[in-house]
């Protein structure tokens, strides 16, 4: 049995494309169809459904790739523990941060990762919670930043910290000298607020409906260096963390009342191989984060 047979089909189902799968693995169509009808001849069994213009898996298709997907991915699993014997000292790590929890500890935790290990490559990607999580589910990263409440129960992780999400404004809006702010003060406010992609507008929209309270959007983005900016020229109130507000000047974070408080964990896929450069990691920030933080 050809295993690079059973990786084109993989990619077909996953894609339900020839097409799409072919540019993926950079291979040309033809032969990747003729690859995957070998495969079908050798097992008796038509695993695609071929008729409709998209592509779908008949219902032993379905039986044989849920098989051979686990068994891909304890081969490369194996392929990459036999790498780490070899060399301990190299490897990658493949992580994915919040754009804004990202800002406080992130680049130092890096710095200091690359002094110990300057052997191994590191890929960070950004992007909102519900970003990292999709890319974290598709293998496309192997360890994510996340808020306890985005991480999913088939995940392992491990607590990091917590933040405050606070509301922020400048310096002269009329809601700055205040201690707390309840949701009725944000009734008609002018807010500057993140797509519904962020956890935060998840957060701001539940406290608010809690109390039906409606705000105005201002502005709606998922760019926080523009929210910062808008938040600073009077444009209205925004939801930062706690530790991104104190680094901005100009700036004043008020807690909402009650407050509203993030727990952020390092998590990674369950019952799959971890590579050793990607448990170092994870240790690393483990003892970073406690440094920190060490209640």
């Amino acid at each position: 049995m050809n295993l690079k047979a059973l990786r084109y089909c993989v990619e077909v189902a996953r894609e339900s494309s020839f097409t799409k799968a072919a540019q993926n693995l950079h291979v040309a169509q033809p032969a990747l169809s003729m690859a995957v009808s070998r495969l079908e001849d050798e097992l008796g069994v038509v695993l695609f459904n071929r008729a409709t213009r998209q592509v779908s898996l008949t219902a032993e298709g379905k039986l044989f790739l849920a098989r051979v997907e686990s068994c891909l991915l304890g081969l490369d699993g194996a392929r990459r523990e036999l790498n780490d014997l070899s060399q301990r000292q190299s490897g990658e790590i493949r992580v994915g941060v919040p754009p804004m929890y990202g800002i406080r500890h992130i680049p130092e935790l890096l710095m200091q990762f690359r002094e110990q290990y300057p052997g191994i490559a590191m890929h960070v990607v950004e992007g909102s919670a519900q970003e990292i999580g999709e890319r974290l589910a598709k293998r496309d990263i192997d360890v994510a930043l996340l808020e306890s409440r985005r991480v999913e129960p088939a995940w392992e992780s491990i607590a990091l910290g917590n933040d405050e999400m606070v509301l922020c404004m400048s310096r002269q809006h009329p809601l700055s000298s205040a201690s707390s702010l309840s949701a009725a003060e944000l009734q008609d406010r002018e807010m500057l607020v993140f797509d519904s992609t962020f956890l935060q507008r998840h957060l701001l929209d539940v406290f608010c409906a809690a109390a039906k309270v409606q705000y105005r959007i201002a502005l709606e983005s998922n760019f926080v260096s523009l929210v910062v900016a808008a938040t600073r020229s009077t444009m209205g109130i925004s939801t930062l963390l706690r530790s991104v507000q104190e680094k901005e000047p100009g700036l004043i974070g008020v807690s909402f009342d009650p407050p509203q408080f993030m727990c952020f964990n390092l998590c990674w896929r369950s019952n799959e191989y971890l590579s050793l450069a990607n448990q170092t990691f994870i240790e690393t920030a483990r003892l970073f984060f406690q440094q920190r933080d060490p209640a």
